[in-house]
């Protein structure tokens, strides 16, 4: 049953704060706006209302209004701090992200195998885990960093398609794909400079592949659930293996480990009270 998106005061500053929380997770590699969403119970509302907007424009723009202005004023705020993490500490803010992965795993291995485990399960992320790190090697060009050069038009848009995959299927961090491309420096400075020309063409990558993806991915997801929740699992695991930084010698490598570590526990942990919130009985 889906949620009702309609509400007063109350619920209108509750989503804004979701939107702020979606918009971290936009830019904060390994962290997957789709499973914010899912945790908040909000995901299947927001595919509903992006699929339906012109039959239920009204109803649609008071669940995305201030689903989008929350993300919005995240996005500002904190686009400018990773911005600067990256450039002093780079290897570091890496591990650190690709905890926030790792502990992200957990929660999509349960979801995954709610109905059981079945061995078709682990071929299925085998072959995600393949294609993406195969694809990886075989194209060139490919880095973590892009280096100073502003985006392309055609990256521009990209970036915003991948900012909607990473939205709409959930255990997807977008940023962490993004970061492997070369894009994600670029798309931080973007924001943190407001170049509207950037933000515009990955505005209208985000829009069209959303519009694209909507119905077939929330297809997939309740017709295939586990295959489809496997398949997430094995792109996350050729993502990390892409963007892992290497071993550092003596104490940066102790650093790192524990950024690992600390960023492995807080996703964990957000998971496990996502989790405890979703089987909390809602009051009548």
């Amino acid at each position: 049953m889906k949620q009702k998106i309609t509400g007063g005061y109350g619920e209108f500053m509750k989503k804004i704060m979701v939107g702020l929380v979606l918009g971290v997770a936009w830019i904060m590699p390994g962290l997957s706006a789709g499973v914010i969403t899912a945790a908040t119970g909000l995901y299947e509302p927001i595919v509903h209302a992006l699929a339906n907007f012109p039959k239920e424009y009204q109803k649609s723009i008071r669940l995305l209004f201030p689903l989008g202005l929350g993300t919005g004023i995240g996005l500002l705020l904190f686009s400018r701090a990773l911005q600067e993490l990256l450039v002093i500490a780079e290897c570091s803010v890496l591990y650190l992200f690709l905890g926030l992965v790792a502990g992200s795993i957990p929660a999509l291995f349960k979801e995954a195998n709610q109905s059981g485990f079945r061995k078709p399960f682990f071929g299925v992320a085998l072959f995600t885990f393949g294609l993406v790190v195969a694809t990886g090697y075989l194209l060139p060009g490919l880095s973590r960093t892009g280096g100073g050069t502003e985006l392309n038009g055609l990256a521009s848009f990209l970036s915003g398609a991948i900012l909607a995959f990473g939205s709409i299927v959930p255990g997807i961090s977008s940023s962490l794909i993004l970061m492997y491309l070369g894009f994600y420096d670029q798309l931080l400075a973007a924001l943190t400079g407001l170049k509207l020309r950037i933000l515009a063409l990955a505005g209208a990558g985000f829009v069209v592949i959303a519009l694209l993806m909507l119905k077939l991915v929330d297809y997939v997801f309740r017709k295939y659930r586990s295959f489809a929740y496997y398949g997430v699992v094995g792109v996350l695991f050729g993502f990390m293996v892409l963007t892992f930084p290497g071993f550092r010698p003596g104490v940066a490598l102790v650093l790192d480990l524990v950024l690992f570590a600390a960023g492995a526990t807080l996703s964990f942990g957000m998971a496990y009270l996502s989790a405890k919130q979703q089987q909390t009985p809602s009051p009548q």
